[in-house]
């Protein structure tokens, strides 16, 4: 079976990070060879990311932060795929679109549209375009419950960022062939019998 590259996108608190696992189970259990992983990375360019979340930065410079760890990112996925295996990512490119093109967006003005083009257009030389993107959608409103028990919010986690970070998640799933939009406000078990149904029709297989 031809390898597969998947990822899995969404605002704070959409519940992708706890999905991962089963999803990677379920498909192991069909016979999928399966690694995971996440963006940031765990490399020193993830860190310096990371290390962004908490200082402030210029929103470009934390846009080529992510630039930088996704290019290193791509080439382990690149290789992992080469050995036959299906990758699973938890945040890739469309993440920073989003995230950053809200960011750019409020500091700067304009229109999101504008920086969304922008960073997807500069992302181009580095990335690998997913074979499937699980876009795991919920109100803002109910991803704050979620986040609820946090001790402390990061910054994009407060109700009117992510409420533009979803309106460009949204608007890049409007024009993007691979994106699954996924009704991620139902409960578990409802959100998974989406996911493996969207998964089941892209292996063509019964998951």
């Amino acid at each position: 079976m031809k390898s597969s590259f998947i990822t899995l996108e969404g605002i704070d608190g959409c519940g992708k990070s706890s999905l991962i696992r089963p999803i990677a189970s379920r498909l192991t259990d069909a016979g999928i060879a399966v690694e995971t992983t996440a963006e940031p990375t765990k490399t020193w360019l993830g860190d310096a990311v990371r290390r962004s979340y908490g200082e402030e930065v210029n929103p470009y410079t934390e846009a080529f932060l992510f630039l930088a760890d996704r290019a290193t990112h791509s080439d382990w996925i690149r290789n992992r795929m080469e050995e036959g295996k299906t990758v699973i990512s938890d945040r890739y490119s469309d993440s920073t679109v989003a995230y950053q093109a809200a960011l750019l967006q409020q500091r700067l003005g304009g229109k999101s549209a504008d920086y969304i083009n922008y960073l997807q257009e500069i992302a181009k030389p580095v990335i690998i375009t997913p074979d499937i993107t699980l876009l795991l959608d919920v109100d803002p409103e109910i991803s704050l419950k979620r986040l609820g028990g946090r001790s402390e919010l990061e910054k994009f986690e407060n109700l009117d960022n992510l409420r533009l970070v979803r309106k460009n998640y949204l608007e890049i799933a409007n024009k993007s062939k691979h994106i699954r939009v996924i009704d991620a406000s139902k409960d578990i078990a409802e959100v998974k019998e989406q996911i493996f149904a969207a998964l089941g029709r892209h292996f063509d297989m019964e998951l």
